[in-house]
């Protein structure tokens, strides 16, 4: 039998140097996404192969993969394919392996894989420029897209290529989100289209070795110029000697006329069969229904055929040309090829061949996701042993291939008998919170409570975290206080449910239920050792001592909760982190706040993505208020995309826009940033939107409703979750209280502080206090003493109030020297903040009064150069000079890997240079 003929690339030349042109670009630091389209057959993998070529040659290191239709649920498996035989990705294949029960929140876990790959790829571009290359895009799993389409986002400031190759239909919505966001890029598109007639006479010509005749090239057009078409077609003519060269002229014999058999590609992949033995022609239909990969040992297991018969079969096939050998597997050659032969089976036998290769594998090694897959194909009911496989690596599956693992388990849940259908509803409920559809288990749950009464508790568990998940706070205090309220609970399960009342009972403002579950919940779980409700209780009752003000007692709480953590007892839905992290905060901490909100995020992340949102506003708040204005920003810009199911990102847009104001800038527009809601993000932090509002007013000529709305916000917020933080707005409420004269606010912001104070002296309350009552009394000496607790506190902007309302009160008195002592103080501090605004107010203050600023140096940091690099970008800048990568420096700094990449941009900017690569050259000055 003749081996298969190789096709020459023709006709492509333009395409090649193109892409070879782009590929270029990815060299000098400029990143490119590039996408190529083509039907199956028309050349786009030669294509790549050519450019794989040429880029190897020019210094690009590149790294290939495909998706697979086999694979196209299992999570991360197109992207994957780049990581084969690099040790570096180990940290990736441990996340993918991972996982922890099948409650725990999938977007997390996913968005942790994402980082991972993005960081293991940000490591290769660090090394030198890289090409990424994946072939069969249109394969790709949701998760694979979603790490493309978050590529494309970075791809611009990385010496990266991104190329993929797809069919142009059909598309899935993943597909066609990417492909917009390339049309809305204007990546450079290479549609692929039929070969031109002296291309394909090129193309034959190399493969009959003459010139081919108006005959041969009659059947040849035929196939529409697609060189996998024209290359088998002429072979199935080659291999039935059906043509004869004439006067160096190839044309078909006068019997092989047009409606030879191997006219349609259908009929010269078929035609191919019949040059092969009895037994391949029987294999390879069967082996083809299975997939696109050949595994012979399971083959041979599945079609209960001696080992080496199937080997004889594979080599045979191989010999042939019908299969091939990509990355250590065979594969069928195309999946034309593959698709042709499976269709020679009938629907039942495929059937009936996946299901027993999924019976098969359930006694070998083989991954289970590719176990559930061979099940899920079959569309058949699933036996006893089948089922209690599913059961007992259900957890593992719904880490893996959450996707299958739905579709699987509900299929068993809706066939299985009586005595297996509870126990698969809530894996099918778990397996669909993993995959972030709390909605879908929510509904499953509750349907499976009506049908099961008498039998509940772990199925209101259930729905009790998928009410969580979805933020319906209100919907989870019910269900805990209906399970409580039956008679039938173990201390432990109503520990939980009253660990779970508690939090969400605080959740909505709720405050002494709240306490008196948590106390439950804590009891229980000291009386039976349970670590779970125990951290349940910790954190309620913690977090109500918190939001009361006593913060020694609050961290106390806190603490305790993470040496239960410690032990072992797992994250469920709550961050042990978090509160810890906030009593941290307001005992004037940053350093250990910042150390402990970086573990809250890895946490949330790498397990449960519940209060991630949280955590970041956490750490973009504590920016703010240390004086790390731009890290702040970077915090806002970075942290608005983070899995949040309590709404608390939108209140980065009030903490950037505040920046804004105080800068002068007004960016983002403080007009446009969303009002509060009635999630727990907004009732936490709900001083921040009415701040901005106010202060818009202030800008605007209007102090008295300037005031009217902060003080309308104390007074509304007083007593609720915003409380710990409510005097961030006291030092504006009594300036503008005394510059409108409304001794009643004064008096109002004076007890309140003090009271603060009384509660947690801190050096920022103690601070804040004597500010407010420094104004009210007019008293600059005390102004001096807020001005230093504020510094011992690390809070600059403050210290730069009390300066500033201690220069006006100063220079009433007619204590000129003081005044603009305190003036230049004050003036200093918001200068190295760029707080314009703020400088312009306090300079526009003392002019009645004559004063005038005794120290003139630079009104603000310069806006490009090296000297506009802020402290942290110049950090970040070094390390990028030094050859570290965005992940190498992100774990120096206890900074995210995208707080990096916007630090990287800014950098960019200052310095008017387009690529990282140019950084260590402009901090050299060459």
């Amino acid at each position: 039998m003749q081996g298969p003929l190789t096709s020459v690339f023709v006709g492509r030349d333009a395409e090649v140097e193109r892409v070879v042109a782009l590929g270029l670009r990815a060299t000098a630091g400029k990143g490119v996404v590039v996408l190529v389209e083509g039907e199956p057959g028309i050349g786009k993998t030669a294509l790549l192969d050519a450019a794989v070529a040429r880029y190897s040659a020019r210094g690009l290191a590149v790294r290939r993969g495909a998706a697979k239709e086999l694979q196209r649920q299992v999570p991360f498996a197109a992207v994957c394919s780049w990581l084969d035989s690099d040790r570096g990705s180990d940290p990736v294949r441990a996340l993918l392996r991972s996982g922890d029960r099948a409650g725990d929140g999938a977007a997390t876990h996913e968005f942790a894989i994402s980082e991972a790959i993005l960081d293991l790829v940000d490591t290769w571009c660090a090394a030198g420029p890289v090409a990424l290359i994946i072939d069969d895009v249109h394969w790709a799993d949701r998760q694979s897209l979603a790490v493309l389409h978050r590529l494309c986002g970075v791809v611009d400031d990385l010496p990266l290529l991104l190329m993929l190759a797809a069919r142009p239909l059909p598309r899935d919505t993943g597909f066609v989100a990417l492909t917009a966001e390339l049309a809305q890029r204007r990546a450079p598109t290479f549609r692929l289209g039929a070969l031109p007639e002296p291309a394909a006479t090129e193309l034959v010509r190399h493969m009959v070795g003459a010139t081919p005749g108006p005959g041969l090239m009659r059947q040849v057009l035929g196939a529409g110029g697609n060189p996998l078409y024209i290359t088998e077609l002429v072979a199935s003519l080659l291999r039935d000697e059906a043509i004869t060269v004439v006067a160096d002229t190839a044309d078909p014999n006068e019997s092989a006329d047009d409606e030879h058999p191997s006219a349609s590609l259908a009929g010269a992949i078929t035609q191919r069969l019949e040059f092969l033995s009895r037994s391949a022609r029987q294999v390879l239909p069967m082996a083809a229904a299975l997939g696109p990969t050949v595994y012979v040992a399971e083959l041979a297991a599945v079609l209960d055929s001696p080992i080496l018969e199937i080997w004889n079969v594979v080599t045979e096939a191989t010999d042939g040309g019908l299969l091939t050998r990509a990355d250590s597997e065979l594969v069928f050659r195309h999946d034309l090829i593959r698709q042709v032969l499976a269709d020679q089976l009938p629907d039942s036998l495929r059937a009936g061949l996946l299901r027993r290769a999924g019976q098969i594998l359930l006694a070998t090694d083989a991954p289970i996701e590719r176990i559930a897959y061979y099940l899920l194909a079959g569309e058949n009911e699933l036996d006893t042993q089948t089922l209690d496989w599913l059961v007992a690596m259900a957890d593992k599956l719904i880490v893996r291939a959450p996707e299958i693992a739905v579709q699987l388990l509900q299929r068993a849940a809706g066939t299985a008998d009586l005595g297996m259908r509870p126990a698969l509803q809530q894996l099918h409920a778990q397996a669909l919170l993993w995959n972030g559809r709390a909605a879908e288990a929510e509904a499953l749950v509750r349907t499976a409570l009506l049908n099961r009464p008498e039998d509940n508790t772990e199925l209101r568990w259930l729905l009790v975290q998928a009410c969580h998940a979805r933020g319906d706070l209100r919907e989870v205090v019910d269900v805990a206080e209906k399970a409580l309220a039956t008679t039938n609970l173990t201390d432990e399960e109503a520990g939980r449910f009253h660990g779970m009342s508690g939090l969400n009972n605080l959740f909505l403002g709720r405050i002494e239920a709240a306490e008196s579950a948590g106390a439950k919940a804590l009891a229980i779980g000291n009386a039976t050792e349970n670590p779970l409700v125990t951290g349940y209780g910790l954190l309620t009752v913690g977090a109500v001592r918190y939001t009361h003000g006593y913060l020694d007692e609050a961290l106390e709480l806190s603490s305790r909760i993470l040496a239960v953590f410690e032990n072992g007892f797992g994250s469920d839905q709550f961050d042990p982190y978090i509160l810890h992290a906030h009593c941290l905060i307001e005992l004037d901490r940053p350093a250990d706040a910042e150390a402990v909100l970086h573990k809250a995020i890895g946490h949330s992340r790498r397990i449960h993505g519940v209060y991630l949102g949280a955590s970041v506003v956490a750490k973009a708040r504590l920016y703010v208020l240390d004086g790390r204005w731009d890290d702040a920003i970077v915090e806002c810009t970075s942290g608005r995309s983070v899995t949040d199911a309590f709404g608390y990102t939108p209140i980065l847009h009030s903490l950037s826009a505040l920046i804004g104001i105080h800068r002068g800038s007004f960016l983002p527009d403080p007009q446009a940033i969303p009002a509060p809601d009635d999630q727990l993000g907004s009732s936490g932090n709900g001083q921040f939107y009415p701040w901005v509002k106010a202060l818009m007013l202030e800008a605007h000529g209007d102090p008295r409703g300037a005031l009217d709305l902060l003080v309308d916000a104390h007074e509304r917020l007083t007593g609720g979750l915003t409380s710990p933080t409510l005097y961030y707005i006291f030092p504006d409420i009594a300036r503008l209280a005394a510059d409108v004269g409304d001794e009643k606010a004064a008096r109002s912001v004076v007890a309140a502080s003090a009271e603060s104070a009384r509660r947690q002296p801190t050096a920022a309350r103690t601070g804040t206090a004597l500010l407010c009552r420094g104004i009210a009394e007019r008293d600059p000496e005390v102004l001096r003493m807020a001005a230093a607790d504020f510094r011992k506190a690390g809070r600059p902007f403050y210290e730069a109030q009390a300066y500033e309302n201690a220069a006006l009160l100063f220079a009433a008195d007619g204590r000129g020297s003081d005044a603009r002592s305190a003036l230049d103080s004050a003036i200093e501090l918001y200068t190295s903040l760029g707080a314009s605004w703020d400088t312009a107010r306090a300079v526009a203050r003392m002019r009645p009064y004559g004063i005038r600023r005794g120290v003139r140096g630079p009104r603000n940091r310069p806006k490009s150069g090296r000297s506009a690099l802020t402290d942290t970008e110049r950090k970040v800048a070094a390390l990028v000079a030094d050859g570290f990568s965005n992940s190498d420096i992100a774990a120096q700094m206890f900074l995210s890997r995208r707080t990096i990449q916007s630090h990287v941009s800014n950098i960019l900017a200052k310095l008017g240079i387009a690529s990282r690569r140019d950084i260590a050259a402009a901090l050299s000055g060459k």
